[in-house]
């Protein structure tokens, strides 16, 4: 089940809401509602070996199954201010700004509680080596850090397809 499929009437006049594609309107009130997706974001985290940093989600949904750091975009945040944030809780390390570069965006569909969001998000990938590596601890809700290389990525345990597809592009990039 979509957002989508809750939105039958108004919210401000209660009449019935007019649908196309993402796009809901109320002829009554003027009531306007777009459904576009959630931005989050993502870092591929990678060391001299060309090996990559993946973390194992503690909760639902895809719990126990691989992933990249990363996470929703709070309310008030910018993407950079979002994805710091996240490092630093999911893994306890701060990033270098000037060190990240995008790699590319993908959509996806984020299933929790019985509701299907869309997401789309913006993965950026960073270089680490030196002391970030030894301070990296998983926290906040990642149960597990482990690093892989091309060959032993584990892709039927990734969390998201398009977080398989960012893998595969960046492993291409090499």
């Amino acid at each position: 089940m979509y957002i989508s499929d809750f939105l039958k009437y108004c919210p401000n006049c209660q009449n019935k809401l007019n649908q196309k594609n993402n796009f809901f309107s109320c002829n009554n009130c003027y009531f306007y509602f777009y459904q576009n997706p959630i931005p989050t974001n993502g870092l591929i985290i990678y060391n001299d070996k060309k090996e990559i940093l993946l973390v194992k989600r503690k909760f639902p949904p895809k719990k126990n199954y691989w992933d990249i750091a990363g996470g929703f975009i709070n309310l008030k945040e910018n993407l950079e201010e979002s994805l710091f944030r996240e490092i630093k809780e999911e893994l306890n390390i701060l990033i270098e700004k000037n060190k990240i570069n995008y790699l590319t965006s993908v959509n996806d569909i984020y299933f929790y509680k019985k509701i299907k969001h869309y997401t789309l998000c913006l993965i950026f990938t960073y270089k680490i080596n030196g002391q970030r590596i030894k301070n990296i601890k998983s926290q906040d809700d990642v149960s597990q850090i482990k690093w892989f290389n091309k060959k032993n990525i584990p892709w039927n345990k990734i969390a998201f397809s398009g977080i398989k597809k960012a893998l595969k592009l960046f492993f291409a990039s090499f």
